[in-house]
C-alpha cells in the first residue's frame, strides 16, 4: 500500500470522481465495497446513513450514487471483480488516500497525485508504502 495526497498543489482536491479514471485504465471492479464515515456533496447524508456498517454496490450504482460527492472525508473503498479485491482506496481525515492494488496501479498513482507526506512546493518528503487505519 502507499500513501498519495489528497490535496494538489493548487488546493484541488484528489478524490473517486478524479480517480475513475485510473481505475478504469488499471482494474476496473464490478462491485465495490464501500464504507463512508464522512463524504462532502450531494447525497452525502444518504451515502453516509447506507454505507456506515459496509455496502456491497454494483459499479454503475455506486458510480451514479457517488457521482456528487466532490470530497470524501473518511472512506474505505474496495474495487471488486469476480468477487475478487483488484484494489483498495482508503481517504484518511480528509487528509491523504491509501492505495493497494497492483504495482503498476501503485506506481501510476504515486506518479500522478504525489506521495503524502510532502513538502511545501510539491516535494514529496517520503513514499510511505503504509496506511494505518
Amino acid at each position: 500500500m502507499v500513501t498519495i495526497r489528497q490535496h494538489g498543489n493548487s488546493g484541488e482536491l484528489f478524490d473517486i470522481a478524479r480517480f475513475l479514471v485510473d481505475i478504469n485504465a488499471f482494474a476496473r471492479p464490478d462491485t465495490w465495497v464501500v464504507s463512508i464515515d464522512e463524504c462532502m456533496g450531494a447525497r452525502a447524508l444518504e451515502i453516509e446513513a447506507m454505507t456506515t456498517a459496509g455496502a456491497t454496490i454494483p459499479d454503475d450504482e455506486f458510480r451514479a450514487l457517488y457521482s456528487g460527492i466532490h470530497q470524501t472525508i473518511d472512506g474505505h473503498f474496495v474495487g471488486l471483480l469476480d468477487s475478487v479485491p483488484v484494489f483498495e482506496l482508503r481517504a484518511v481525515d480528509s487528509s491523504f488516500w491509501g492505495v493497494a492494488g497492483s504495482p503498476a496501479f501503485e506506481s501510476h498513482m504515486l506518479a500522478k497525485y504525489g506521495a503524502y507526506p510532502y513538502r511545501l512546493g510539491g516535494g514529496p518528503a517520503s513514499q510511505s508504502r503504509a496506511v494505518e487505519g
